[in-house]
């Protein structure tokens, strides 16, 4: 099992009496972000340290729940401050992103500047950042598939060109180019049929978070049905689960810690996102267009048979802030108590899903740094050694 952590990079103090979606910028204080920065910058780094596999961030725009519009800046501040672990951002929005070289050369840059470390991820996005954006949601999976196809020629060919349906470029050489040939690892977040089966023909591991563990089983089952059509067969290293985890002396210590700050991060999640596609929010929101055009994105992302692969009773997609602590552990979605309690859940969920990457979101909401680091402390010395085939990075040898 390979360890990460994956961090939003969530701001710690939205007041309970903010305004929704949008939450005005003018409650983002700058000096608490730029000590935000700092502490999570150090714990990714301290993750070397713990002989992690690997840390990992992503993109998002407009929102408290993650404050990291451009993870390559963070990739690059991280680069130059560790020496093995891997660096992976998953990822960047392509179908946000005008010009698709820009992802080339800087994912570039980064494996130069890490030494060859760089995991490049790619995502679709969510339906409000299309919103914010203003980029048409009918032309994501082409703007998606054909980003992709272009920064892989322009990483492995000396000079190129192409010619696509929204790209046309001629005569082109990127510099620099990466390290890592022909060129980076890449990842990508994917749960709709279309999307798995896209990443199956090209053998790229995917991710999942947001769904139960007996859904991320479905999603995963769903890419060995489409790899096996292919003609080849999905190892566990094609795989990768996400889980907030908080690791504390007992279950009930590991509950009275990680519970608000899990609260809080769903608050988070709301505002920055389901507000603006939920039907029921409509009638509250200041620009009730804006919240109707929401929803026509997310249906215009997505097709009838995207999701059709999901077994009878898995269908359904989870708001998981509703959820009872209880039930949020049954369905997988957190995995909190003592190191023998998340060793033996996280083996479980890996073992049920046929994983061999697994992402920890352990710096959770409005979690405080000290208790970032006790958790990875406790994670690193008593949970990994129980971890079933548990792989360290050269930095634990």
């Amino acid at each position: 099992m390979r360890i990460y952590n994956f961090d939003l990079l969530s701001y710690p103090q939205v007041p309970t009496d903010a305004p929704g979606t949008p939450v005005p910028s003018s409650y983002f204080d700058p000096m608490i972000g730029a000590s935000n920065y700092q502490e999570h910058l150090y714990e990714m780094e301290y993750c070397e340290q713990l002989g992690f596999e690997g840390v990992i961030f992503n993109e998002h725009h407009y929102s408290a729940y993650g404050t990291m519009p451009s993870p390559n800046l963070i990739a690059a501040a991280l680069s130059q401050r560790t020496s093995r672990i891997k660096i992976g951002v998953l990822g960047n929005v392509l179908p946000l992103r005008n010009h698709p070289v820009r992802v080339a050369e800087e994912y570039a840059m980064l494996d130069c500047m890490s030494g060859g470390r760089l995991i490049a991820g790619f995502v679709r996005g969510i339906p409000a950042e299309y919103l914010w954006y203003n980029v048409d949601p009918k032309e994501s999976r082409g703007r998606f598939q054909e980003a992709y196809e272009l920064i892989i020629t322009a990483w492995t060919k000396p000079v190129w060109s192409y010619h696509g349906k929204y790209f046309h470029l001629e005569n082109c050489a990127i510099w620099p180019r990466p390290i890592q040939q022909p060129h980076p690892q890449v990842w990508v977040a994917a749960r709709s049929s279309e999307s798995i089966e896209w990443c199956a023909q090209r053998r790229i591991p995917i991710a999942q978070i947001y769904q139960t563990t007996g859904q991320i089983e479905d999603t995963f089952n769903y890419y060995r049905i489409a790899a096996g059509k292919e003609g080849w067969d999905a190892s566990p290293e094609q795989f990768v689960l996400t889980r907030h985890i908080y690791v504390d002396e007992t279950d009930g210590k590991a509950r009275n810690v990680a519970e608000p700050a899990l609260r809080y991060f769903f608050s988070l999640q709301n505002r920055g996102f389901n507000q603006a596609i939920t039907e029921e929010t409509i009638p509250h929101h200041r620009d009730p267009n804006f919240q109707r055009e929401g929803l026509r994105v997310k249906k215009e992302l997505y097709t009838d048979r995207s999701f059709s692969y999901f077994r009878e009773g898995n269908r359904e997609r989870i708001d998981f802030s509703l959820l009872s602590w209880e039930d949020l552990d049954k369905a997988g979605y957190i995995l909190a108590g003592s190191p023998d309690t998340v060793a033996r859940k996280l083996n479980e969920q890996m073992s049920q899903i046929g994983a061999d990457h697994f992402m920890g979101m352990f710096h959770i909401g409005n979690l405080p740094h000290r208790k970032v680091i006790a958790s990875l402390d406790l994670f690193q010395k008593e949970v990994m050694p129980q971890l079933d085939g548990a792989k360290r990075s050269a930095a634990a040898n």
